[in-house]
């Protein structure tokens, strides 16, 4: 990876293409925090450009080339197209152009960098990290895929050493990042539209894990088997490897694991080291997959001396992410809850996490995720749905992404049926539909979860406004 030091050394006024999104969102409010003049532009408004605004950071709306004509440096985002007109101003006017992911590795790999890479539970190990590191004085600097409930935002500038930050393998741009610490938390079959195929995306994690500085950590979950036969290829290297999961034969793990309205607690045993040590846990938020994210953070705080007393205290008031199981209300004795899950593995963890609190039904809207997911992962929600009672699939949310002839939300539904899914199942393809459904066959004591990673919040507010 080139070194951009030099160039954000003498850089002044730094301009973000696409400044609205979650990532470079991120990434402003921690330029700005280090000094430099932050502004940028979106196409369209966000709560994210809300709370740049509220930061004194300039958010245009829409693109003009008059934007970027006095930037030192213009930052882009990969949902920006190359014929954008303040990309096209930039390169005429030799203005340094960087990706988001550029400027992301900068700011990580000049710090004690933390990074958290994983199919699933990266925002959430993230979000789980930073609170305790923040709760211990450790002031890090934090950024966060999603909106973390007890930052109110999605980035801090802190100054302290330790840089925390997710690393997304969507388009191999971890690649570009050398933590102190590196934290894996799964590795699935995803973005297809990137990888070949499973192995390729295994190679991409590899090399990951390879790029750890050589005085670093790793941190893997060892209940994935595959995680854990990279052990010997770890053997002869200096970098100490911590396992962490449910398995007894972890590094750290989980026992005595308990379930009740919506919140979970176990004991957190560390044999790392001679001793074995118990510690009890509680979590205000429910689901094995978020007992594993907390077995990660505390595998970081294992290698960084924190405090596991102050560690558990600063959990015990987690509450969680935006759009991660996110109780947005509840009318006429009828709970709502929204959540970001769109793969097979994150859909069925979720439903196994609302089953802890389970109403008289569990209704469930389903928004499948770009075309190429559901092409490739359509016969991995067998089975991942069968925690609720009525199933409505609606039509799938593109990203950006251009059609595929025959796939659609009925694609899903038919698969579901093709492979013996016994609840109720309704195709609704447009959200309006979807909230006129629910208006009129929800009952008292309801769940309705809506989950996916496009646009299906919108039902959400809609119901809740209604």
């Amino acid at each position: 990876m080139p070194d951009f030091s030099d160039i954000l050394k003498k850089a002044r006024k730094i301009f973000l293409i696409g400044i609205g999104g979650a990532g470079m969102s991120a990434i402003a409010q921690v330029l700005d925090g280090m000094g430099y003049e932050v502004s940028g532009s979106d196409m369209k408004e966000s709560r994210y450009t809300g709370v740049l605004r509220s930061k004194k950071i300039n958010v245009f709306a829409g693109h003009n080339r008059v934007n970027v004509l006095d930037a030192d440096i213009v930052v882009y985002s990969n949902a920006i197209p190359e014929n954008n007109v303040e990309m096209i101003a930039a390169r005429e006017k030799g203005t340094p152009l960087l990706a988001r992911s550029d400027i992301l590795a900068w700011i990580l790999n000049t710090g004690d960098g933390i990074a958290i890479a994983g199919t699933h539970g990266k925002t959430t190990t993230t979000s789980m990290i930073a609170l305790i590191m923040r709760s211990v004085s450790l002031d890090p600097v934090i950024m966060v895929g999603g909106e973390l409930n007890e930052l109110g935002s999605n980035a801090r500038y802190g100054k302290g050493n330790y840089v925390i930050a997710e690393a997304c393998e969507s388009d191999g741009s971890f690649l570009k990042y050398k933590p102190f610490v590196s934290v894996v938390t799964n590795i699935e079959g995803d973005h297809f539209d990137f990888y070949r195929d499973i192995e390729d995306i295994r190679e991409s994690f590899k090399r990951f894990i390879y790029n750890t500085r050589p005085d670093g950590f790793l941190i893997m979950n060892g209940d994935e088997e595959y995680l854990r036969d990279l052990r010997d290829i770890f053997k002869s290297d200096s970098k100490e490897v911590i396992y962490y999961g449910i398995g007894h034969w972890n590094h750290i793990y989980a026992e005595d694991i308990k379930f009740s309205n919506f919140a979970s607690s176990y004991t957190l045993v560390s044999r790392k080291g001679k001793n074995k040590r118990k510690l009890k846990v509680n979590l205000s938020i429910p689901g094995f997959h978020n007992i594993r994210n907390s077995l990660a953070a505390f595998s970081v705080c294992s290698v960084l001396n924190v405090d596991m007393e102050k560690a558990a205290d600063a959990l015990r008031s987690f509450t969680g992410v935006k759009r991660r199981f996110e109780k947005r209300g509840e009318k006429n004795g009828v709970m709502i809850f929204d959540d970001y899950a769109h793969h097979p593995t994150e859909v069925k963890a979720t439903l196994e996490a609302a089953t802890a609190g389970k109403s008289s039904r569990i209704i469930v809207v389903f928004q499948p995720h770009r075309y190429t997911r559901l092409a490739n992962l359509k016969d991995k929600f067998s089975g991942c749905f069968d925690e609720g009672d009525i199933l409505v699939v609606t039509d799938v949310y593109g990203s950006g992404e251009q059609p595929i002839p025959g796939i659609t939300g009925k694609t899903l539904v038919d698969s579901l049926v093709d492979s013996g899914f016994k609840k109720k199942i309704i195709y609704i393809p447009k959200l309006s539909d979807v909230v006129e459904y629910l208006e009129l066959n929800i009952k008292t004591n309801d769940m309705v979860l809506l989950m996916g990673a496009g646009d299906i919040t919108r039902v959400t507010d809609e119901i809740l406004k209604r």
